[in-house]
């Protein structure tokens, strides 16, 4: 198992020049050193930004993944930009370009790693150790992605361990002053997003994302899709648990490349092929023994409707959340939420202390149990329909080995596994702030102290 843990500002000029002069510090050594090189940056329609957080125990993981998208490279109208940060194979964070028979990272014959970067080519010079848990590393990041490599349209790849609405992307190195790992929250990292500027006809304006996607755990939760409603237009992840290798970078971006039209959805669904065909069982050409991989995409102009419900429709989060919580303290109907809870796959690996249950799964179960919510769940699985297009999951000879809808939603009976700053406004989670999802689960939990 690998990738498991528990108002936008407006930034001027004067921001970018504090960014931009965070890389401008270099530094010597077996992790600094820049190849000095002529880069050659295409007019692209796509640029593919890899945000690598390896700074923790998936630092080898890191640089096999780097590897396997550099065997793919900037080639045919995609740019592909990486940021990787690691805990202690490479001396500090550096930038790639990624380029048709260049490696970043060679192994010396002392066993030492050591990066031929591009970092003076990209920013000016080395920015040595960055926060990658750090919002401002994130926009610092897209900023200067976005600025050095333009294009088209944009993918933004954060890769690293996952939580769902806890957040991703811990870096072992910095530590938040309660003593825990920093790590992008699910409001830092929209913010981080929405706060990058471009100089389009002279002028700075706001960046927008065509794609982010996760290769983290359980990154694929209504919360999560919530929060990034204004950042992007597709959200790809997977709703279980990321296996030890991860994406596949090679084989999804082939198939990236051999699309006839490289538009978003399309990226976006060979993005959920390439991973599932990675670990099939059924077929017999993936990597065997991992029974649950599973990844969406999501539509992510459908969701606020999804969560806020479709004007003059029943359904949605916030109907479903008002009802339930209506109901949660009435015996007859508590027994019916439990059943529901229970009946519902929860999306977890053995060990986790974050529950999340499939929302198709229990919008149904809940609607079976309780006739006076039925038209709601209906209603919600209909929305939740429109904003998932599409998924897939590793399969065995007869059905899915993980029942989805492909998108879930933080929901236990456990007061043990209740964590009650979930719904804590200066958490900052917007599904909690807009519905009443929180309070309804809080109250659930209650009467299992």
């Amino acid at each position: 198992m690998r990738r498991t843990l528990a108002t936008t500002m407006v930034v001027g000029v004067a921001m970018i020049m504090i960014l931009s002069a965070v890389s401008a510090v270099a530094i010597a050594g077996k992790g600094g050193n820049s190849a000095g090189r002529m880069l050659s940056i295409q007019d692209a329609e796509w640029t593919f930004m890899g945000y690598i957080a390896g700074d923790n125990n998936l630092e080898f993981d890191a640089i096999s993944d780097l590897k396997e998208m550099e065997s793919v490279a900037s080639t045919d109208g995609v740019n592909m930009v990486v940021l990787m940060d690691t805990f202690s194979l490479l001396e500090g964070t550096h930038w790639y370009y990624l380029e048709p028979g260049v490696s970043h990272v060679e192994v010396a014959e002392d066993g030492a790693y050591i990066s031929q970067c591009d970092c003076t080519e990209i920013v000016g010079g080395c920015p040595g150790e960055l926060n990658t848990g750090d919002g401002e590393i994130l926009t610092y990041f897209v900023e200067n992605a976005m600025r050095h490599a333009p294009a088209d349209q944009y993918m933004l790849d954060l890769w690293d361990h996952g939580g769902g609405w806890y957040g991703l992307c811990v870096d072992d190195t910095d530590l938040l002053p309660s003593g825990s790992k920093d790590r992008l929250t699910l409001d830092e990292t929209a913010l981080a997003i929405s706060d990058v500027r471009v100089l389009v006809n002279d002028e700075l304006v706001p960046a927008h994302l065509n794609i982010i996607a996760y290769d983290a755990c359980f990154m694929s939760t209504v919360e999560t899709a919530y929060e990034n409603r204004y950042i992007a237009d597709y959200m790809v992840a997977s709703i279980t648990t990321v296996p030890g290798w991860g994406w596949n970078y090679t084989l999804f971006l082939e198939n990236m490349h051999a699309l006839e039209v490289m538009d978003p959805s399309s990226v976006c669904e060979v993005a959920v092929d390439a991973f599932v065909e990675t670990y099939d069982l059924c077929l017999g050409s993936g990597i065997g023994g991992w029974p649950y991989p599973s990844c969406s995409m999501i539509n992510l102009t459908k969701i606020e409707a999804l969560v806020i419900g479709a004007e003059g429709a029943e359904g949605g989060v916030l109907q479903l959340a008002k009802m339930l919580h209506e109901l949660v303290n009435i015996d007859s109907y508590r027994g019916a939420i439990e059943s529901a809870e229970s009946q519902t796959p929860q999306i977890q690996f053995k060990g986790e202390i974050f529950p999340f249950a499939d929302l198709g799964w229990l919008v149904t179960q809940l609607g079976e149990n309780i006739p006076e919510i039925k038209s709601i769940a209906d209603g919600t699985f209909e929305l939740l329909s429109t904003a998932v297009p599409y998924w897939n999951s590793v399969t065995t000879d007869t059905d899915a080995c993980i029942n989805t809808f492909g998108l879930s939603i933080y929901f236990t009976c456990s007061l043990e596994k209740f964590r009650d700053y979930y719904g804590d406004g200066d958490y900052g989670i917007d599904m909690c702030e807009d519905t009443e999802w929180d309070e309804f689960l809080e109250d659930f939990v209650k009467v299992y102290q």
